[in-house]
C-alpha cells in the first residue's frame, strides 16, 4: 500500500509551523510590551536604539559635569558677591577717611575696619569648594565639558580674582591695594588718601565685573542643563516608540494569524482526507 505520509502536502505543514511561530512571537510581543527582542528582528530600530543609548551616555556625563560645575560656579558667585560688597565698603571708608575734620583716632578706627575687610578678602580667596579643592585655584583655569565643543570654567583662578586688578591702566594685586589703603588712612597725607579713591573705584569695578561674569555662567549652565534634560526626554520617548509594541496593531495581527492558521489547518485536513480516500478507492 502506498504510504499516506509520502503524499502529505509538506508546504502546508511548513506553513502551519511558520504561522504558529509568528503567533507565539505576537503573543510574546503583546505580553512583554516589546516589539522585538533580537537585533535581527528589527535591524534599523536596533541601530537607532544603540545610537540613542550612546548619545544618552555622553549626555549623562555632560549633565554630571554641569552638576559639579554648577555647585562650584554658585559658590564662586556667592564669594565674589561678598568680595564686591566688601570692596564697596572699603570705598565708603576711604571717602569717610578723606574728611579733614576726622581725628587721628577716627582714622585709626577706619584703618582697623579696612584691615578686617582685608582679612575677609584673604579668607574668601583661599576658601575651599564643596569637593575639597581650592575654589579659586592657582594655575590654569579648570575646564569642564558640557557639550561636544563646549568647555566652561566653573570659577576663575586666584590670579584673576586677586592679582589682575587694573588701577589706572596698571595691573596690580589685592594685597598691594589694601595695604596702600590702610597705610594711607592710618599715616598718610590728605593727598595720599585722595589717591586711594581711584584704587577703591577699581576694586569695586573689578569684583562687580567678576560677579556679573559668574552670574552669566550660572545661567548658561542652567540653560544647558535644561537643554540636555529635554534631549534625554526626547531620546527616551523615541526609544519607547521603537521598542514598545503597538498593542492594537499587534492584537489585530495576532487575530489575523489565528484565522490564517485555522484556514491552513482546514486546508491540510481536507487535503489529507482526499489523499486517504484516493488510496482507499
Amino acid at each position: 500500500m502506498e504510504s499516506i505520509n509520502r503524499n502529505r502536502p509538506n508546504d502546508s505543514i511548513q506553513r502551519q509551523a511558520e504561522l504558529s511561530a509568528l503567533i507565539a512571537k505576537a503573543e510574546e510581543s503583546i505580553a512583554s510590551g516589546k516589539s522585538f527582542t533580537r537585533p535581527s528582528e528589527a535591524p534599523s530600530s536596533w541601530l537607532e536604539i544603540s545610537s540613542l543609548g550612546r548619545k544618552s551616555s555622553i549626555e549623562n556625563s555632560w549633565l554630571n559635569n554641569i552638576g559639579r560645575a554648577g555647585i562650584m560656579a554658585q559658590q564662586a558667585e556667592s564669594s565674589l558677591d561678598t568680595m564686591a560688597t566688601a570692596a564697596i565698603r572699603a570705598k565708603e571708608l576711604l571717602i569717610l577717611a578723606n574728611n579733614e575734620t576726622l581725628s587721628t583716632e577716627d582714622r585709626e578706627v577706619i584703618a582697623i575696619e579696612l584691615e578686617s575687610l582685608y582679612d575677609q578678602f584673604n579668607q574668601l580667596a583661599q576658601a575651599e569648594d564643596s569637593y575639597g579643592g581650592k575654589l579659586f585655584h592657582t594655575g590654569d583655569p579648570i575646564q569642564m565639558r558640557i557639550d561636544t565643543n563646549v568647555l566652561v570654567t566653573p570659577s576663575p583662578n586666584l590670579q584673576t580674582v586677586t592679582q589682575s586688578i587694573d588701577v589706572g591702566g596698571v595691573t596690580t594685586d589685592l594685597d598691594t591695594i589694601m595695604t596702600a589703603m590702610i597705610d594711607a588712612v592710618r599715616a598718610g597725607t590728605a593727598a595720599d588718601r585722595a589717591l586711594q579713591l581711584e584704587a577703591g573705584d577699581s576694586l569695586v569695578n573689578h569684583f562687580s565685573s567678576l560677579v556679573a561674569s559668574q552670574g552669566l555662567l550660572v545661567n548658561r549652565l542652567d540653560e544647558q542643563e535644561d537643554r540636555l534634560n529635554l534631549s534625554q526626554l526626547t531620546s527616551t520617548e523615541r526609544r519607547s516608540v521603537l521598542e514598545s509594541t503597538d498593542i492594537p496593531e499587534a492584537v489585530a495581527r495576532f487575530q489575523s494569524l489565528l484565522v490564517n492558521l485555522e484556514a491552513a489547518q482546514k486546508l491540510y485536513a481536507t487535503s489529507n482526507n482526499n489523499s486517504l480516500i484516493r488510496l482507499i478507492g
